[in-house]
């Protein structure tokens, strides 16, 4: 089983000053620090329609790379393994700012939380789409581009993130840098700041390859005690993921990290170590046995008032927070499908989600089949992206795909 109890419980070497007195918060350790948490997600099963075929016999486990092997990775094997190493480090300092961190209950709907859920010095409210961002998402990109950027210097960086919030916050600036620093980043106020910028470099126009990091997918799941992901990605000159790696430090099912290379399979991974875990971490699924109507995800939630693929008898399950949580879940085995019910959508959110669906023997496109690349920080899709699991038959997917087209 995971376990972050050295992360939880290790001195954190750094003075919180003000800040420390708002995050301390009696019910932090119960509700943060430790990882063995109730799932946030509620998976909806119901009865079948008349005739409905939920599940392939096999699992379209024909044809799959073995994943796992010495060989695994082949010629992206270097770049897989310092982006798990990434992810490890990035999950390990989550978890060491959530021991101490106020855990809040949010009222806000889907990813959004209200000014009075924040707390100064430590995390804020984005203007413009009310999403909340802590001094860990910043800590996590600068650390990673920094670690990225020694690694594969001839490669470009996009991050959600840039310093010009951190540059105004002196409080919320000197405890990211202080976390990034104590997990392996420069310890120099304007290293640091350069680093996080690094995640707005344009395109250069010479094919380069891209990594891509969403440094916490869900901060809102972050903050108020459910899940959240790590998610980074690299693609290359045409847009396409060639690795994806995503960090669940809530987890307790299966190993935390999944980690996919494009052609060489999924593999699973603990939050430390070098090697991915030998066994089978993702089994059938018991819906895959029938009985009843699988689970899926949509996203926005509300969207399910126009998108319903199994009938308005049958609605989605609720997986807070964020798209990436969704991706893991659907390649993971645990729901059918997802569908992100949108056209316009942010690079960070899905590259390495897709990569990992497809890579767990799933399949992930727009409703119309095609392609999902990520040429930008932005990308559009026809009518939304649409991934299903391995163990998905092809009516799911065809339910999926169809609801996902705009009338």
């Amino acid at each position: 089983a995971n376990s972050f109890s050295s992360a939880c419980y290790m001195s954190l070497a750094f003075a919180l000053a003000s800040a420390t007195a708002a995050l301390m918060h009696a019910t932090s350790a119960s509700r943060q620090c430790a990882v063995g948490r109730a799932s946030s997600a509620r998976l909806v099963e119901a009865a079948p329609p008349p005739g409905f075929v939920w599940a392939t016999d096999d699992g379209a486990d024909a044809g799959r790379p073995a994943a796992g092997g010495p060989d695994w990775g082949g010629d992206l094997a270097a770049e897989a393994r310092i982006a798990v190493r990434c992810v490890q480090r990035a999950m390990q300092l989550c978890q060491a700012l959530a021991c101490d961190m106020r855990v809040v209950d949010s009222e806000a709907s889907g990813k959004e939380m209200d000014e009075c859920d924040v707390t100064a010095g430590v995390s804020f409210i984005k203007a413009g789409d009310s999403t909340p961002v802590t001094a860990a998402d910043f800590a996590i990109q600068g650390l990673i581009s920094q670690e990225l950027g020694r690694a594969f210097p001839a490669d470009r960086f996009m991050g959600e993130e840039d310093a010009g919030d951190l540059r105004e916050d002196a409080a919320l600036r000197s405890l990211a840098l202080r976390l990034s620093s104590q997990y392996g980043g420069e310890p120099d106020e304007a290293a640091f700041l350069a680093s996080v910028d690094r995640g707005l470099e344009p395109p250069r126009g010479t094919g380069e390859r891209c990594w891509v990091l969403d440094p916490i997918d869900g901060t809102k799941g972050f903050m108020t005690g459910q899940n959240y992901v790590v998610g980074l990605a690299l693609v290359d000159g045409d847009g396409e993921a060639l690795v994806g790696v995503m960090g669940v430090p809530a987890e307790e099912e299966v190993p935390p990290i999944m980690a996919a290379v494009r052609g060489h399979g999924l593999t699973w991974w603990r939050a430390g170590g070098d090697a991915p875990v030998e066994q089978e971490a993702a089994p059938r699924p018991a819906w895959a046995d029938g009985g009843a109507a699988p689970p899926w995800l949509i996203s926005p939630q509300r969207a399910f008032a126009e998108c319903q693929p199994f009938g308005a008898a049958h609605p989605p399950s609720e997986v807070c927070c964020g798209a990436m949580i969704k991706y893991f879940y659907v390649a993971a085995g645990r729901a059918a499908g997802f569908v992100q019910y949108e056209e316009q959508l942010k690079s960070w959110d899905h590259a390495c989600g897709l990569i990992c669906v497809e890579e767990a023997g799933g399949s992930a496109s727009d409703c119309e089949g095609g392609r999902v690349a990520f040429p930008g920080r932005t990308f559009r899709v026809e009518g939304g992206v649409v991934c299903c699991s391995r163990w998905a038959s092809e009516e799911v997917r065809r339910r999926l795909l169809g609801a996902a087209t705009r009338r």
